[in-house]
């Protein structure tokens, strides 16, 4: 399966790259929302994961954009602890799941596994 993370925050986003690795995952990485747009639009993934708070595009004008767009593509939010109100709005723009940072690794991975049995999709094409 295939995975996009759209964070700006290079430690986080070697973080879960190794960990989604260690489990199997391919893994493409966008450092700012306007490169994880074109990764978006480009390739099919099974699943996004996108950091709120992110320059050029954020993630909530990003989530709704990719929406807007006709995508089905499951995405889980990123949020800072104690950022309820972009979070609600990020949610309300079509993203379908979230964890707060600093998060659990092992919380993050089981929600990620939950939206994908959700949104089993069919064999992404090649980039």
């Amino acid at each position: 399966m295939r995975i996009l993370i759209v964070e700006d925050d290079e430690i986080v986003a070697q973080s879960l790259t190794i960990a989604l690795n260690e489990h199997y995952y391919a893994v493409d990485v966008a450092k700012d929302g306007h490169m994880g747009w074109e990764y978006a639009t480009t390739c099919k993934y099974d699943l996004i994961i996108l950091d709120i708070m992110l320059p050029i595009l954020n993630g909530i004008h990003f989530c709704h954009q990719l929406r807007s767009s006709g995508s089905m593509t499951p995405i889980l939010l990123v949020a800072v602890h104690g950022d309820k109100a972009k979070l609600v709005e990020g949610l309300d723009a079509g993203a379908d799941d979230y964890v707060m940072k600093p998060f659990d690794l092992k919380e993050l991975l089981a929600r990620l596994r939950a939206l994908l049995r959700r949104g089993q999709s069919s064999l992404p094409k090649q980039c």
